[in-house]
C-alpha cells in the first residue's frame, strides 16, 4: 500500500498539481514577526520571491475617471493599484502592480477596476525598488474575469495614526513597528508642510508638534503635476497608503495620497514666490545684479521681501526688497563683485501674520546662483551644478558656446552632444533641429536656451531649438574619455554629486563585470534594455543599451533571440566608453558603437559550458535551514524551478526567468517552513526532473 502511494504521489507530482499556488492572506503576505529584534535588512515578506494567490478589496480607480485614455491614478513602474482586506488593520494592505506580460484581454480587465471590487488575483510577491528589502509589492501574472469575485463593497475606512506610530520621537528615527501600516490606508492629522523634506516633484515634507518629520510622496498622477503647497501651510489631514524606502541612509516612511481630497489643507497661507528672475545673463566684473520676483499672499499681504546671499558659499549679507510693479513685483540689487566669484542667492517674505517663506524652499542645496566672469562661458560653466539640485545657474537663459560633437545621431537615437575639454562639467546635450546635422568631430559655436529635462541639462528645447552659428572645425581628433569609477556614479539620484558633474560628459569604465544583465530584474518580463556593471570597487551601475547603435544587447525583446552581441552575467570588459545620461531615476552610460566596448570577453570563453540538462541532489540533505540546488543547462532556456510540500502544493518559487546557458547554484532557506519532506522540481526547456529534500528542524 506504501509503494502505490508512492507512485501516486509521484504521478501527481509530475501532473497539474503542480500548477496550484499557495493561497494566502493579505497578512499573511505582510506580517513579519519580532520586528523589534530582526534588523531593518530582514523586514521583507516570507513570501518574497513566491508566487501566491491573494485577495483584496481595490482602494482606487486604475485609470483617472475610469477612462483607459487617461493617465493611471498611481505610477509605480506601471499601472499599479492597492488592495486591502477590510477585516484587518494593521498588515492589511497591498500594493498589486500589473505585469507586463499579460494578454490585451487580461489589460483590459485590469484597466476596469475600481473601488469596491473585491479581487482574487495571482502574482509574485517581491520589493519595490528591485533588490529591496523596501515596500512590498505583488506583481500579477495573470488576470481573468472570474479573479473579479465581488463588487459594491465599501472600501475600508483610514486608520487614524500618528507620526509617532512611524518615528522614534527626539530621534526621527523609523520605527520598524510601524511595518504594519506599509500599504494601508490610513489618515494623519494636523501636520506642517516642511520642504526640506522633499524628494522632488509634487513631494513635498510635513512635520508635527513632535517635529516628527514624514514625506508626502507623489506616485498618483493627480498631484504629480501640481505644485507644493507653500512652506508652512497648514494641513488638517492627510489619507493616504504608507510606503517606505529602506535602500537609501536614513530610510525612511513615506505616505502616497491618492486623489485630491485627500489633502484638506488649513487655513494659514505663507506668501507665495515665483518667478524669480536677474537682469543680466552674463554678469562681468563691476556689474550690479538686479533680482526680481512675484510674491504674494492668500490670506492677508506681503509686509516685507529681502534676497539673502552668499559669495563663494559663504554667507555674505542680505538686500530688502521694494515692490516695483502692481501689487506682487518685487526687487532688489546686488552689489558688484571680483572676478571670477559664485554668488548664489535665495528670496525670503514674511506676511502680516509672521509666516515667512523662501524661494528655494531647500535654501542649502537649492540656492539660485552666477558667476561673476570676464570672459565668454564655457560649457563648464552652463552645466555646473554645485548644491546637489541639478540646475544650472543659466537655467532658462539664452548661452553661447563653442564645443566638439562627441555623440551626433548615428551614435546614440536622438541625441546629440558637445563638450569642451575633457573632465567634470565638460559636456553638454543639445536639442533640435539644426543639430541633427552635425557630425562627430565638428566643432562648433551654438546659442539656445538652457533647460532642464527630465533631470539632463541641455540647450535648447521643443519651443526654441539649438541655433548653430557656425562650424569652426572639422574632423577634429575627439577628448579623451575621462576615466571614472562605477562607485563615483552607482545608484546617485538626480542633481548628486559627483556623478551630476559628469553628465553628458565622455566617460569610460575599466577592468568591469556585468553583474547583471537586466538591471531591472525578471519578474513581471521587466527589460527595459539596461545592465549593472561595477568595476574593482563592486559597486554597480546602469548601461543602457537600447540607445547606441550598435551590436550589443541583453535580449530585451524576442526579436534579438539569434541576434549577435547578446551580453551575459560574468562577461567581461577591458574598458567601456559611452555617454553618460540619466532617465527614469538613474544616471547610465551609453555607449555608442561597437568600438566603444573594448575587451569583450563573453561567459562563454570564461566557462566549459554544460552539454545536457541536469538537476543535482541538494546539499546538505537533510538540511537545516539553509541548503544548495545545482542544475545545468546547455543552451538558453525559460527556468523554472520550485519547491513543493508532501500534498504537491507550491511553497516557493526559487527560479522563474530565462537564464543563459551555464552551471547554477540556488540556495533554498526553509526558515519560515515546519520539518518535513519536500520535493524540488525544475523544468527547463523539454527537461523536467525532481527530488526530494529533508528538513530536520
Amino acid at each position: 500500500m506504501k509503494k502505490i502511494f508512492v507512485l501516486l504521489f509521484l504521478a501527481l507530482l509530475a501532473s497539474n498539481v503542480f500548477a496550484q499556488y499557495a493561497e494566502v492572506s493579505i497578512r499573511e503576505i505582510q506580517f513579519v514577526g519580532d520586528l523589534i529584534a530582526a534588523a531593518p535588512a530582514d523586514y521583507q515578506s516570507p513570501y518574497e520571491g513566491d508566487t501566491v494567490i491573494t485577495t483584496g478589496v481595490v482602494m482606487h480607480e486604475v485609470y483617472q475617471g475610469g477612462d483607459p485614455d487617461e493617465d493611471y491614478v498611481v505610477h509605480s513602474g506601471g499601472p499599479t493599484i492597492f488592495i486591502q482586506d477590510p477585516d484587518e488593520i494593521g498588515w492589511s494592505g497591498l500594493m498589486l502592480r500589473r505585469g507586463y506580460d499579460l494578454s490585451d484581454e487580461a489589460n483590459a480587465l485590469f484597466a476596469s477596476l475600481d473601488s469596491g471590487m473585491v479581487i482574487r488575483v495571482t502574482g509574485i510577491v517581491s520589493d519595490y525598488p528591485s533588490g529591496g528589502p523596501g515596500q512590498t509589492q505583488f506583481t500579477l501574472i495573470k488576470f481573468e474575469a472570474s479573479d473579479v469575485v465581488g463588487f459594491g463593497v465599501i472600501r475600508p475606512k483610514p486608520v487614524l495614526i500618528t507620526l509617532d506610530s512611524l518615528l522614534e520621537r527626539g530621534t526621527n528615527k523609523p520605527i520598524y513597528t510601524g511595518e504594519k501600516w506599509e500599504n494601508v490606508y490610513v489618515e494623519i492629522r494636523n501636520v506642517t508642510v516642511n520642504h526640506a523634506l522633499s524628494t522632488g516633484g509634487f513631494s513635498f515634507g510635513v512635520s508635527d508638534e513632535n517635529n516628527l518629520n514624514l514625506i508626502v510622496d507623489d506616485k498618483s498622477s493627480y498631484f504629480s503635476s501640481q505644485s507644493r503647497p507653500l512652506e508652512g501651510t497648514k494641513i488638517v489631514s492627510i489619507k493616504g497608503m504608507i510606503g517606505n524606502r529602506t535602500n537609501i541612509d536614513p530610510p525612511y516612511f513615506l505616505i502616497d495620497p491618492i486623489y485630491p481630497d485627500d489633502i484638506t489643507y488649513g487655513d494659514v497661507f505663507p506668501p507665495r514666490i515665483y518667478n524669480i528672475e536677474r537682469d543680466l545673463v552674463e554678469v562681468k566684473f563691476g556689474d550690479q545684479v538686479t533680482i526680481t520676483s512675484n510674491i504674494s499672499d492668500e490670506d492677508g499681504e506681503v509686509v516685507s521681501g529681502k534676497v539673502v546671499y552668499y559669495v563663494n558659499d559663504v554667507l555674505n549679507g542680505e538686500v530688502d526688497m521694494a515692490k516695483v510693479s502692481g501689487d506682487s513685483i518685487w526687487a532688489a540689487t546686488l552689489p558688484a563683485f571680483n572676478d571670477s566669484s559664485l554668488i548664489s542667492y535665495y528670496v525670503t517674505a514674511t506676511d502680516n501674520e509672521g509666516y515667512e517663506s523662501n524661494n528655494p524652499t531647500d535654501i542649502v542645496n537649492g540656492r539660485y546662483f552666477y558667476f561673476v566672469l570676464d570672459r565668454p562661458l564655457t560649457i563648464n560653466d552652463v552645466q555646473y551644478s554645485p548644491y546637489g539640485s541639478g540646475y544650472s545657474g543659466y537655467n532658462n537663459y539664452d548661452v553661447t558656446v563653442d564645443g566638439v560633437v562627441t555623440s551626433d545621431t548615428s551614435d546614440i537615437i536622438g541625441q546629440i552632444y558637445i563638450q569642451n575639454g575633457s573632465g567634470p562639467w565638460s559636456g553638454i546635450q543639445l536639442f533640435g533641429t539644426q543639430a541633427e546635422e552635425l557630425k562627430k568631430g565638428n566643432i562648433v559655436n551654438v546659442t539656445g536656451i538652457v533647460n532642464e529635462t527630465f533631470g539632463v541639462t541641455r540647450i535648447g528645447n521643443l519651443d526654441k531649438g539649438v541655433t548653430i552659428n557656425g562650424l569652426i572645425s572639422d574632423n577634429t581628433t575627439l577628448p579623451e574619455p575621462t576615466e571614472v569609477s562605477t562607485a563615483i556614479i552607482g545608484v546617485s539620484s538626480s542633481g548628486e554629486l559627483p556623478a551630476e558633474s559628469y553628465e553628458g560628459v565622455l566617460i569610460k569604465y575599466t577592468a568591469i563585470t556585468v553583474v547583471d544583465e537586466n538591471a531591472d530584474g525578471d519578474i513581471g518580463g521587466t527589460n527595459h534594455g539596461e545592465m549593472l556593471i561595477a568595476d574593482g570597487t563592486g559597486v554597480a551601475t546602469r548601461v543602457e543599451l537600447q540607445d547606441g547603435l550598435h551590436d550589443y544587447h541583453n535580449f530585451w525583446e524576442e526579436s534579438l533571440e539569434n541576434e549577435p552581441i547578446r551580453v551575459l552575467d560574468g562577461s567581461t570588459f577591458d574598458e567601456l566608453v559611452g555617454i553618460l545620461y540619466y532617465s527614469f531615476g538613474n544616471y547610465k552610460l551609453i555607449p555608442r558603437k561597437n568600438d566603444d566596448f573594448i575587451g569583450y570577453t563573453d561567459i562563454d570563453e570564461n566557462i566549459e559550458l554544460p552539454e545536457v540538462y541536469s538537476l543535482s541532489q541538494n546539499y546538505p540533505n537533510p538540511f537545516n535551514p539553509t541548503t544548495v540546488i545545482n542544475y545545468s543547462i546547455p543552451e538558453v532556456s525559460n527556468v523554472k524551478l520550485k519547491i513543493y510540500d508532501m500534498l504537491g502544493r507550491e511553497i516557493r518559487t526559487l527560479v522563474n526567468q530565462e537564464q543563459s546557458a551555464g552551471v547554477y547554484n540556488v540556495e533554498f532557506n526553509a526558515s519560515s517552513l515546519s520539518s518535513g519532506v519536500y520535493f524540488f522540481r525544475i523544468e527547463a526547456g523539454n527537461f523536467v526532473d525532481s527530488k526530494k529534500l529533508l528538513l530536520l528542524k
